[in-house]
């Protein structure tokens, strides 16, 4: 049975937690476990996970938020999606895991499409009619790696409408605590179809704020990385006057203007050995990892092409020629 939170805001009306189960076709839907009968209330915020269905850290952090902001939201309605990909979460697999594609650069979908762009466009149309203030989508990186906080590009606009929705997304952003990264360059923004991420789709699409949130490893659904997305969507909520507090920097955040890239290509085949944490400042030039044989012999040095920081090393042990080592900050400006 529903059970409604105990807060009442200006309008004396309750806010409105609920959890959404997305069922794969031919089994039982699931109704919300929670709710009210009162209808959202502005704003409306939309929490997302497990759209990569070996990425757990959403399903974790939806499923802790859906019991914390029974009791502490203030105003407004919160709407967790705890997986968008329930099958990939089953056969623990990244993507869709009948057809082999990423869900994650299928939005909005198919209505007529094939079964991952059918699913696509069934959680398009049901986060989309709840009319939302602000999507944030909780990924996981790599066990190497700082949480950190995706700016899109808004790509599909415009001069001071693209600045001011762009702006807007980085006071979000900056709300949650962590660090934060603008997605690559305009051109391969686009190549990369991340305006097809739910993300990308919400920002160029709905002209709507979003947010993409990575912390944690892949397949477990990690203590630490649940804590810190959780306490970061709290700060983005208080900074909505969704809930009582201040947002509060995470012990990682980098303060900064800072873009996503692919980090340096490794040029020799070996043992990859991290010579920095992530996090750590780094000039151009500076050692950054050895690639080294199994005897030990280093083949060679792997070095920073910008002033910045690794934001994660890849989640391999051994690396080939051609292959980035890292995602790599690159200092804007």
């Amino acid at each position: 049975m529903p059970r409604s939170v105990s807060h009442v805001d200006q309008s004396g009306r309750a806010p409105e937690v609920t959890v959404i189960s997305i069922v794969p076709a031919g089994r039982r839907k699931v109704p919300p476990r929670h709710g009210s009968a009162l209808g959202p209330r502005e704003p409306v915020v939309v929490v997302a996970g497990n759209v990569h269905g070996d990425e757990c850290t959403g399903v974790g952090v939806c499923l802790r938020l859906a019991e914390e902001l029974e009791h502490t939201l203030t105003a407004g309605t919160v709407h967790l999606y705890p997986s968008l990909n329930p099958e990939g979460l089953e056969r623990r697999t990244r993507r869709h895991p009948d057809e082999d594609v990423d869900l994650n650069r299928l939005f909005p979908g198919e209505l007529h499409g094939s079964p991952a762009e059918r699913l696509v466009y069934a959680v398009w149309y049901d986060i989309s009619a709840r009319r939302p203030d602000l999507v944030i989508d909780v990924h996981a990186d790599a066990p190497g790696a700082i949480p950190y906080v995706l700016v899109d590009r808004a790509v599909a606009l415009r001069g001071q409408e693209r600045a001011r929705l762009e702006a807007e997304c980085h006071r979000l952003a900056n709300a949650s605590g962590l660090t934060v990264l603008q997605e690559y360059p305009d051109e391969r923004y686009s190549r990369y179809r991340l305006d097809r991420s739910l993300t990308g789709a919400v920002l160029n699409r709905m002209q709507v704020p979003a947010l993409t949130i990575e912390a944690g490893p892949r397949l477990v659904m990690d203590g630490p990385a649940t804590h810190t997305v959780v306490h970061a969507v709290r700060g983005v909520l208080a900074s909505l006057n969704m809930l009582a507090g201040a947002p509060t920097p995470h012990s990682t955040q980098l303060p900064g203007a800072w873009r996503r890239d692919s980090g340096p290509r490794a040029g020799a085949a070996g043992v990859l050995i991290a010579m920095v944490a992530p996090g750590d400042a780094l000039k151009r030039g500076e050692v950054l990892a050895e690639v080294r044989s199994l005897g030990g012999a280093v083949l060679e040095r792997v070095r920073a092409e910008g002033d910045g920081f690794v934001v994660s090393f890849v989640e391999r042990a051994h690396v080939v020629s051609g292959v980035p080592v890292c995602t790599f900050g690159f200092a804007v400006g």
